[in-house]
This record gives structure tokens, C-alpha cells and sequence, in this order.
């Protein structure tokens, strides 16, 4: 597993265990994105996220049947909801134009 590697990692596992190898996974002062959905208290060594100046930022999830119902139907326009589509490897710009006011989404693709 690579430590301290990525600016960027996303915890999407669901696991306590996951979480901590996303700590484990990101640089000094990266980013740990949780788009799981940990149920309850869960223990993660805060010292390499002080130490490191981790930032973790939560991204939160919901029930997806509804939306998947509304996107079958064609009940929703999901074009006019993405702003902008960059490559993977432009991820940090995407990043930088997402935390920008107005963007909803930006999509990221190989």
C-alpha cells in the first residue's frame, strides 16, 4: 500500500480500517474525502492527521433508489448540473474549479 503518496484520497470503503489506511495513503497536507457511511464512534490515530495537517472532509450520502427512479424516468436533467469535465490527470484544477461558487459538478474521466 502506498504511504503518504496522494493529495487527494477518497475513503469510500465503509470501514474503520479503510478510513485509516486513507490517513495512512495521504501526503502532508492532503486531503481524505469520507463518502462512507461509518455507523457509530470509530478509533483512528489523530496523531498523523495533526502531525501531517490532514484535512478530511465529509461527503455526504443518501438513499440512491429514489434518485436512481427519477434518472431512469428521465425526470431530472443532469447535464445542466455539470459545469465542467476534466481529464484525471487535470484533478487538481478540478479540485480548485469545484470549490469554486456556482460549480455543482465537475466530472473527472481517464
Amino acid at each position: 500500500m502506498p504511504q503518504a503518496a496522494y493529495e487527494w484520497v477518497v475513503d469510500a470503503t465503509g470501514s474503520p480500517a479503510g478510513l485509516t489506511q486513507a490517513v495512512r495513503m495521504t501526503r502532508p497536507r492532503g486531503t481524505v474525502i469520507l463518502k462512507s457511511t461509518l455507523h457509530g464512534m470509530v478509533g483512528i490515530d489523530t496523531a498523523p492527521v495533526i502531525v501531517n495537517e490532514i484535512t478530511m472532509v465529509g461527503s455526504r450520502c443518501g438513499r440512491f433508489e429514489p434518485a436512481l427512479e427519477l434518472l431512469e424516468k428521465s425526470a431530472v436533467n443532469v447535464e445542466d448540473m455539470i459545469s465542467a469535465r476534466m481529464a484525471l490527470r487535470g484533478a487538481a484544477k478540478a479540485f480548485r474549479t469545484a470549490a469554486r461558487r456556482g460549480v455543482m459538478k465537475v466530472l473527472l474521466s481517464p
